[in-house]
């Protein structure tokens, strides 16, 4: 028996969901069909920023910038290989998109504080007004699909199941502040008072989790038909049109017809060793931040159907430091370094002992491969960890003494006993501890310049001078942590045109179907210009298809 749907939605994650929820508002009947026993993909488990230059909540604020010297930032940063096509529909959608979910679903964004887009070198290259991020949300409003949303990571933003947000930030740095404890003092009760209700976690969402549900409560009330644990194998084909997938849902062999088309958004292929091995520097030590049901089905059903890729990238994943820690009952947590290693007294060393790069860069992974620095190692001392916490160790050494016995992290008395735990050299390690001691005080870092650029030290810590990223390594104990590269996306994927219909070998668009997203390759060329340029996409090409979906149904 074949189901039969106007459109049919591969993948739950931002892309699939906004494809979804704007087809379902034009009238069509929409199914989404995800891999994994639970919605949200990708995104509920990231940071939900999305980078929408010209955003109306930039125009609100009085933030002054332009689309044109956004346009023209990009294209340098990416050089030749961009694709202006695509660049300028990202451009023109990315604020229609915002504008369209807030008066058409539940999804609301908000200003984020400053961040510095990547390449500040680069003319055209801001600090504040760019990025948006997911306003908090009340997971209770999901009612019983609550339990159908994928949660975020514990490891990384909700230990325990408590979330935080980048709002909540400042609070975090000013711990002993009556307004700090007061804040948080008021998150933790309703955080047990919603633990002794049975729902096993925090229901105050937040970040890319508080995106995730706000789209699943929107394609809901909506009308998508949401259906999980449903493997998508093949796509289903009249002569060179696609006209719906052959799937198995709940294990049961299912064939789905789509009357108008079909979107791919299937989240990547992180998690395929073999595309890893193809596509990856460093293969065999690469950790993946991404969900395990992210293995390509996507590209490559795309790829049999007789679409094209994209031809080589400038990069073929969005890089991001990890480390990681395998747990009694097999299941691998893995951590994103994106806050410890920019804040003053964490160093990374290689197997000599020495820094090769800026921590507090978004570009370190790039300085690992070029170093051959993989695994690498951070370093810090007991200040510090007591003070920031040190990856899955929360600020205040939460966690510690668990994960020193479980092997995460490595525990010295003094500096040659924790290289010699680690096995580095240890003279190498004493020798450059003497130098970033010396360069804290005198607030300047000769060799890597961290904490030289604003970019740096908006992670940094405010209140320490005379550089808020450097700081010295003196206090005994030690502590490393094994980090590897990473990645928070792969970016290679479909060829695709500005309607997100994806292209054959001939630059041909395939009748009824399309990408978004990850199963799309990535507009930046792999070269993200900024935070948010991997759910800001995912997001306007599954609004751009989605509405391309209903304009072909209107012409139909």
């Amino acid at each position: 028996m074949t189901m039969h749907h106007d459109v049919i939605i591969v993948g739950s994650g931002a892309a699939g969901m906004t494809a979804a929820i704007r087809a379902a508002n034009a009238g069509l009947a929409v199914v989404v069909l995800e891999k994994a026993a639970q919605f949200g993909g990708t995104t509920a488990i990231s940071g939900g920023g999305i980078w929408i230059p010209g955003s109306p909540h930039a125009k609100a604020a009085g933030v002054a910038d332009s689309v044109e010297v956004a346009r023209q930032y990009i294209l340098d940063v990416i050089g030749k290989t961009a694709d202006p096509g695509l660049i300028d529909a990202y451009l023109e959608h990315g604020p229609e998109m915002v504008t369209w979910l807030d008066a058409h679903s539940a999804v609301r964004f908000l200003l984020s504080p400053p961040s510095s887009d990547w390449y500040p070198e680069v003319a055209g290259a801001v600090n504040h007004g760019r990025l948006l991020s997911p306003a908090e949300y009340d997971g209770k409003t999901l009612g019983k699909h609550f339990a159908e949303l994928r949660a975020a990571r514990e490891e990384f933003n909700a230990p325990g199941g408590f979330m935080i947000d980048l709002f909540d930030l400042p609070y975090l740095a000013n711990m002993r502040s009556p307004k700090s404890l007061l804040h948080f003092g008021r998150l933790a009760a309703k955080f047990g008072f919603d633990r002794l209700r049975g729902y096993g976690r925090g229901t105050r969402l937040t970040m890319g989790n508080a995106l995730a549900a706000r789209l699943l409560r929107s394609a809901l009330d909506a009308g998508v038909i949401m259906q999980a644990n449903a493997t998508v194998d093949q796509l289903l084909r009249d002569g060179k049109r696609v006209v719906g997938v052959k799937a198995s849902v709940d294990g049961k062999p299912q064939d789905l017809a789509a009357r108008v088309g079909v979107v791919l958004a299937s989240g990547g292929f992180s998690a395929n060793e073999q595309l890893r091995k193809a596509y990856m520097p460093y293969a065999d030590d690469h950790v993946s931040i991404l969900p395990y049901e992210n293995t390509g089905d996507g590209m490559n059903m795309g790829l049999e159907a007789g679409a094209s890729l994209d031809g080589e990238n400038l990069v073929n994943g969005v890089w991001a430091v990890v480390s990681k820690l395998t747990r009694p009952d097999g299941y691998v947590a893995r951590y994103a370094h994106l806050i410890d290693m920019s804040k003053p007294g964490c160093i990374a060393v290689n197997a000599q002992g020495e820094r090769f790069g800026n921590e507090a860069s978004v570009h370190f992974v790039d300085d690992m491969h070029a170093d051959g620095a993989v695994p690498a190692h951070i370093l810090a001392d007991a200040a510090f960890v007591k003070k920031y916490g040190l990856g899955m160790v929360l600020p205040g050494g939460g966690g510690l003494k668990r994960l020193v016995a479980a092997g995460y992290v490595i525990e010295g008395a003094t500096l040659r006993d924790l290289a010699d735990k680690i096995g580095v050299d240890a003279d190498g390690l004493e020798c450059t501890v003497a130098k970033i001691n010396d360069y804290a005080a005198r607030g300047i870092d000769p060799d890597f310049h961290k904490g030289e650029q604003e970019i740096d030290r908006e992670i940094g810590d405010p209140r320490h001078s005379p550089n808020p990223c450097l700081g010295p390594l003196g206090k005994a104990p030690f502590y490393a942590i094994k980090i590897y590269p990473g990645d928070g996306s792969t970016t290679v994927g479909l060829r695709i045109d500005p309607q997100c219909r994806v292209l054959d070998a001939q630059g041909e668009a395939i009748d009824g179907l399309y990408a978004a997203g990850l199963d799309a390759n990535s507009i930046w060329r792999g070269k993200s210009p900024a935070h948010g340029c991997n759910v800001g996409p995912a997001m306007v090409t599954g609004y751009i298809a989605g509405k391309a979906l209903a304009q072909a149904d209107a012409r139909a």
